[in-house]
């Protein structure tokens, strides 16, 4: 191109390399025209038509900084005409000047005639979005009435208050009212969210859009919050683990381990014998029942030997009761290994009928470190033992019959209806475009299972490999209960709190 003359005006060429959406449609769309103006220290570049239906100018290499004050823009001189723009650190885009403007006058660069030059006005960024990003004010209500009364009510060892509340409120109706609305406004989603010291989030709302996270290699099941959070009591767990050939390695032997069938007969007469401890008459409460699906638990998991450990049981409290704070509570190590060589003890034992046994029969690389799932397996049967009672409240369970393909879908719907994991998380590995924006690796992906109701179990590579045997137990326990009793609901109260749940029991009449 000609010398650049200080002063005169230039066409240029906009070149966008991906980036995170920055709510500029200017620097989040494709290639654009831009005339540049460029004087002494002070420059201007005025991008033509912004994507809004308005002009979009920036100064350089003084930088830019909207409104809203969470973007700033430079330029940096990279060659004779070619400046790079860049987002913080991170360059979003090439400019390269091309020729003299024509028919666009010349001008005295101390006197400002152009008018394509305001200096005497401050320049505003005319706020417009990027297709799905939310507005400050839907991120406090989506901060309000969806992320909080998750947190409130425990992610990972539920808080008995925190869930009273939620169900009192009602937050998850009032939740998927919300994400509804929003879904409607913003043609179907997904939403895009910037959360302050954690980056972009993103909440897939339409089918298409949770399989492709469920499914994505472009998505990890590693997510940093469950990291923090499961670290505490599972830090060898197939969940949280980033390198993906190990993920697979100890996803494959969680699937052996963890196949239904070598265990059924041995959970048939364990789940009977644990459910016969229950009242045949009178009220049964959910300290009674969680109780005897703990006992029940450590039997299936550890072997007959641990049904009255219940300090193997009160160490994993502890410590979920810590992971419910992420990572922002410290790990208490010296808790972790005292339940770590409890758990080991059983596991030496490998009585018949347990999952100890299967796992002691499972050869495997040590670097999978069996040990190390055990866990997530007796933190994970909590949700089993809470989807069996609340199952019990549905019409359908007592309106029969009840065989084992009946009860099995009482049992789903129960989850459908209130999910025990109230969001999958998941990562980004890479930048990620989705819809005209371009997630930054290390993004998270939040699927709302109250609202998304087709994933019980989540779904893709790392769905739930013991499934089939949470669904077998629970099944069992509906069976057992239902078998010799008549039961009736007596609390008007939302199944959403399970702890307040209280069922009026008699014998069964032949």
């Amino acid at each position: 191109m000609p010398t650049i003359t200080q002063g005169e005006l230039y066409t240029a060429t906009l070149e966008v390399v991906e980036h995170p959406p920055l709510g500029v449609p200017a620097l989040d769309g494709g290639p654009r025209e831009a005339v540049v103006r460029l004087a002494g220290e002070r420059s201007l570049v005025r991008i033509l038509d912004g994507g809004d239906g308005h002009d979009l100018d920036l100064v350089l290499p003084g930088g830019y900084r909207h409104r809203q004050g969470k973007v700033r823009l430079t330029a940096h001189r990279l060659a004779e005409g070619v400046f790079a723009i860049k987002a913080g650190e991170r360059r979003i885009a090439l400019l390269r000047l091309r020729d003299p403007a024509l028919g666009m006058p010349a001008f005295d660069p101390s006197g400002n005639h152009h008018p394509a030059l305001r200096p005497t006005r401050p320049m505003r960024w005319r706020r417009a979005r990027v297709q799905g990003m939310v507005s400050p004010w839907e991120t406090l209500r989506l901060g309000a009435e969806v992320a909080l009364p998750i947190l409130l009510q425990g992610v990972i060892l539920r808080r008995r208050l925190g869930v009273r509340l939620a169900a009192l409120i009602g937050a998850d109706s009032r939740a998927n009212r919300l994400l509804a609305r929003l879904r409607d406004r913003h043609d179907g989603g997904p939403l895009l969210i910037r959360i302050p010291l954690r980056g972009w989030a993103m909440i897939p709302l339409k089918g298409p859009d949770v399989r492709r996270v469920l499914h994505g290699a472009e998505f990890t099941p590693a997510n940093r919050e469950k990291r923090g959070a499961l670290s505490h009591f599972q830090p060898d767990a197939v969940l949280i683990t980033r390198d993906p050939e190990l993920r697979a390695r100890r996803r494959t032997f969680n699937e052996e381990v963890l196949r239904p069938e070598p265990l059924a007969q041995e959970i048939r007469r364990k789940v009977a014998q644990e459910m016969a401890t229950l009242p045949t008459e009178g009220v049964l409460t959910w300290s009674r029942f969680h109780a005897a699906h703990r006992r029940l638990t450590r039997r299936i998991v550890l072997g007959d030997s641990a049904r009255d450990d219940e300090t193997v049981t009160r160490l994993l409290d502890r410590l979920r009761a810590d992971a419910n704070w992420f990572y922002l509570r410290a790990r208490k190590t010296d808790v972790r290994v005292a339940f770590q060589r409890r758990i080991e003890g059983h596991l030496r034992r490998a009585e018949r009928g347990s999952l100890a046994r299967v796992l002691a029969q499972t050869r495997t690389d040590p670097v999978v470190h069996p040990e190390g799932q055990v866990p997530h397996w007796l933190f994970a049967y909590d949700a089993a033992g809470m989807t069996a009672w609340r199952a019990l409240t549905l019409p359908a369970v007592h309106a029969g019959p009840h065989d084992p393909a009946h009860l099995r879908a009482a049992v789903l719907e129960a989850l459908r209806r209130w999910p025990t994991t109230p969001a999958i998380l998941r990562d980004t590995t890479a930048p990620t475009r989705w819809r005209g924006a371009t997630l930054p690796e290390g993004s998270i992906a939040a699927v709302i299972t109250s609202f998304t109701d087709e994933v019980p179990f989540s779904d893709g590579p790392a769905a739930c490999p013991g499934e089939d045997l949470a669904l077998l137990t629970a099944t069992e326990m509906l069976a057992a209960i239902l078998r010799d009793r008549e039961v009736v609901a007596l609390s008007r109260r939302s199944p959403l709190d399970h702890f307040g749940v209280r069922f009026a029991v008699r014998p069964r009449e032949r």
